[in-house]
């Protein structure tokens, strides 16, 4: 099995904290029928490599997927319809921005009858902190999106949810999350707010516009958050996600499993045959990179190490954990080190191992990226 990324790298502005690839433009833009072109090309090319594997997960992410005419988006799938081969049981997923969330575009994505699953970037659910995340939506803009929904009958849906943030509330964080457990969203992805360098937010943190907050304030959400989901039966399944039974993302799941996957289109990062791959990260180079026929802008062959490394990252990021048997058998020169490093005044309170399988308990999921960098060989 295997799954395919879809990269729309199209805003209509950009978010303080995104540090994803993306560009300014409206549906109109003259970039967007070149990108079509391009991706579509992509695709046909990248074809042969996975001729022998079936596609079992699509997303269509960014970016923002829903800006772009749904046309364009089937368009796209029906390429890659028409050039590999699909699973009969295929999660395909598109990101939506709330105010994109009409009856128009809802009848489109129930009648295409490929579309399967929804993501919802609704970040906060006060325009307070709407504003403040430099969101280009409204509250009501969310509720019209679980309505649309319901009313369509998508039962396999995200929200994207952010918390840790200088004017973000424990109250309005626990008036959210009963919110969203009384509405019985299937999947809800909870992220810490990280501000990265070349952000929006990170010029207004080193101008003091801005303010981060101390770890202690972090942690107090990220356990506020964690207790109150996991309390209605949500299942933390991976660091920053959680889900209903039977309704954990495939896709990203597979990401952490080592199932290969494709990416199409700018900064799109593919991974197959112990390799990782990916495309220019920014149009015109896209564009030329598609233009010479090139199947990826850089290649990198792993390493033994770079694997074991791979392994350690992905594992701990999940509930489920490391598997310390197959870990053993797997990479015999590195697992003595890695297990005194575990065992070590440092780390060890942040473990847990249960039924052979290692993984990190709540404070370790915190600093989560500290212990892990520190793991690596």
């Amino acid at each position: 099995m295997s799954g395919l990324y879809v990269h729309i790298p199209f805003c209509v502005r950009k978010c303080g904290y995104c540090d994803f690839y993306s560009v300014k433009c409206g549906k109109d833009n003259h970039f967007i029928a070149v990108f079509m072109k391009n991706i579509v090309k992509e695709i046909i090319l990248k074809s042969y490599l996975f001729e022998n594997e079936t596609i079992q997960t699509i997303y269509f992410g960014g970016g923002t997927p829903s800006i772009l005419p749904f046309e364009m988006i089937e368009t796209i799938f029906n390429t890659i319809r028409d050039n590999y081969k699909l699973s009969e049981n295929l999660e395909c997923t598109i990101e939506i921005n709330p105010e994109h969330a009409t009856e128009e575009y809802f009848s489109a994505l129930k009648n295409s009858g490929f579309i399967n699953r929804l993501s919802a970037g609704f970040q906060a659910m006060d325009d307070q902190g709407l504003k403040y995340l430099g969101r280009n939506h409204s509250v009501k803009d969310n509720y019209r999106y679980l309505n649309l929904c319901e009313k369509y009958g998508f039962d396999n849906f995200s929200v994207d949810y952010i918390f840790g943030y200088e004017i973000l509330t424990e109250k309005e964080i626990e008036k959210s999350m009963k919110f969203f457990a009384d509405k019985k969203i299937p999947h809800i992805s909870a992220y810490s707010l990280g501000i990265e360098d070349n952000t929006i937010f990170y010029k207004k943190l080193l101008s003091g516009k801005i303010h981060k907050p101390d770890d202690e304030f972090f942690l107090r959400q990220f356990r506020l958050v964690h207790s109150l989901l996991e309390s209605q039966g949500y299942n933390h399944y991976e660091i920053s996600n959680y889900s209903l039974p039977e309704k954990h993302s495939r896709h990203n799941s597979n990401y952490w499993d080592f199932v290969p996957y494709l990416g199409f289109g700018p900064s799109a990062h593919s991974y197959y045959n112990n390799s990782r791959s990916w495309n220019s990260c920014r149009l015109p180079e896209y564009f030329q990179q598609i233009d010479e026929q090139k199947l990826f802008e850089e290649n990198e062959v792993l390493t033994p190490t770079d694997i074991f490394n791979e392994k350690i990252m992905l594992g701990l990021r999940t509930s489920k954990g490391l598997n310390i048997s197959a870990l053993k058998s797997c990479f015999p020169l590195f697992f003595d080190s890695f297990i005194k490093k575990v065992k070590s005044r440092e780390f060890v309170e942040y473990f847990e191992l249960n039924s052979n399988y290692l993984k990190l308990n709540l404070d370790g999921i915190f600093i989560s990226d500290y212990i892990i960098s520190e793991l690596f060989e």
